[in-house]
């Protein structure tokens, strides 16, 4: 059964609206009959929250910090948030605030057992997070999720599903058309910032997703549940100390979701229970993910114009391995993750092509492209965050590396032009020996800047075949590029077109 798919929603903003209304309980009333009738069983209870400080808080913490298990020897690691803050509010049809808020919660039992816990009536709903920290270093000052309006009957739920496999917990989002929020994040006195959209599917009026979570003994399991509609990230921004944009009216554009599908998605998370060379235990999680996925339309926009990627699939072809660790060089720390046991992974695009900013005046279609049977033939990828050394420096170094041989198929085949007959398409082999990249990401008043520290690989392009799929002209011969490199110390920098 295809299921639709959106990336995983705002779990844990629903789990903290769902606390919270617990801890803030305004009045406690008997359900009337249109309450009655608008959950399952009519067995339930409502429960209407209003918050009573000037700004609408809701919630506030100190510190949170998660630690994780020194089982190496090498200290403890951890990442810490300085301080949480939830608040709900309403706000005129300019989106200025005008008083504190109250919303409903239902709670339900229905006939198989399930118990429903779903927070409607919210007007607009803000989530705050202090400094973002990886052992002591700055990651990044702030970030926000704020001006989240839920339109009508827009919803968050959370069910706890009477499985027999064991415990189940589903999460739903359901936003009306207009809903959305604001995202931003502070870095070295600068914001990004963006605007997040949520849309409906053709002839629904609201979008849809679920997750669902459950575990055993040893691991917790996350699946990507029924979800209807696409979403929109629009208007990415750098804005300065004031909430200016740094680049007037200009902007990097957005992209755009849509029609997006899974048959299988799901990921596992367990302590990771290896051994390290020196014979003593690691630190971290591990678990495996598996993935079969597909998009109708993925897009970028700037202006008027966009660039589309239609019927876009990604498939696992079973499941990946992964492991997750924090670390701390005495000089810098961050998070390592390495992805193995990738051996047959496809990515497919079914057309590119140029339209107008709103997906109509579609021009012509500048064929297909496929990267296929991707494998790592045995050795991982490894990927780490870094923070940036230096007392109050922010920002981020990413260190990329393919060590070993990884493979894949390329295919680009031309646009079907509706005659019945083979299009011309070229294949080859690609094969990437000893992948490594190492760069600094910052943003700073003059944009996006990206420093190379170090990127090098040897590249050879095999088996190079050119035809229409019915006559090949037999392979055309091969590529060879040893010692691929960029300069240590060059830069890019990534600014909208002035």
């Amino acid at each position: 059964m295809k299921n639709r798919f959106y990336a995983p929603g705002l779990l844990f903003t629903v789990a903290l609206v769902s606390y919270a209304q617990i801890k803030n309980v305004q009045a406690l009333q008997a359900m009337d009959d249109a309450s009655m009738a608008r959950v399952a069983g009519q067995s339930g209870i409502t429960i209407e929250t209003t918050t009573q400080h000037p700004d609408g808080a809701l919630l506030s913490t100190g510190e949170i910090r998660f630690t994780e298990e020194d089982r190496d020897g090498q200290g403890e690691d951890y990442i810490a948030v300085d301080g949480l803050k939830l608040r709900t509010y309403m706000t005129d049809v300019n989106g200025n605030f005008i008083g504190a808020d109250t919303f409903r919660t239902d709670i339900d039992i229905d006939a198989d057992g399930n118990v429903s816990i779903r927070t409607s009536d919210i007007d607009t709903l803000d989530l705050e997070l202090g400094r973002i920290s990886l052992s002591g270093r700055t990651l990044f000052g702030a970030a926000r999720f704020s001006m989240w309006e839920f339109i009508g009957d827009s919803y968050l739920e959370t069910v706890l599903l009477n499985d027999s496999a064991g415990a189940r917990v589903g999460f739903r989002t359901v936003m009306e058309e207009g809903s959305g929020l604001t995202y931003q994040f502070d870095e070295d006195g600068v914001t990004f910032s963006t605007d997040i959209v949520f849309l409906p599917a053709p002839g629904e009026y609201a979008f849809r997703s679920e997750l669902f979570l459950s575990g055993n003994s040893d691991e917790l399991k996350l699946e990507i549940g029924e979800t209807s509609g696409s979403f929109e990230i629009r208007n990415i921004s750098l804005l300065d100390a004031a909430g200016a944009s740094l680049f007037g009216a200009n902007n990097f554009g957005g992209l755009g979701f849509s029609d997006l599908g899974v048959n299988t998605g799901y990921f596992t998370v367990r302590a990771n229970d290896g051994t390290g060379i020196d014979g003593n235990g690691v630190d971290g999680i591990r678990g495996e993910i598996n993935l079969d996925m597909t998009a109708g339309n993925v897009f970028y926009r700037t202006g008027n114009q966009r660039i589309n990627f239609s019927d876009v699939a990604l498939n696992t072809h079973g499941e990946l391995s992964y492991t997750l660790d924090f670390i701390d060089t005495g000089f810098t720390s961050g998070i390592s993750t390495s992805v193995f046991d990738v051996n047959d992974l496809d990515l497919m695009i079914g057309a590119v092509y140029f339209s107008a900013g709103d997906g109509s005046s579609p021009g012509l279609s500048m064929g297909t492209f496929a990267i296929e049977n991707l494998n790592l033939n045995g050795d991982s990828l490894d990927l780490q965050l870094y923070t940036l050394p230096g007392a109050g420096s922010e920002g981020m170094q990413m260190d990329l590396t393919m060590a070993g041989t990884t493979s894949f198929e390329l295919t680009i085949k031309d646009d079907d032009d509706g005659s019945g007959n083979p299009q011309p398409q070229l294949t080859a082999e690609v094969v990437m020996n000893n992948f490594s990249l190492s760069q600094t990401i910052d943003q700073t008043e003059k944009g996006l800047h990206v420093g190379i520290v170090d990127q090098s690989m040897d590249l050879n392009i095999n088996q190079i075949r050119m035809g229409d799929g019915s006559v090949q002209q037999g392979q055309t011969g091969r590529i060879v590029m040893n010692n691929i490199s960029l300069q240590p110390g060059s830069y890019f920098r990534v600014e909208p077109l002035q």
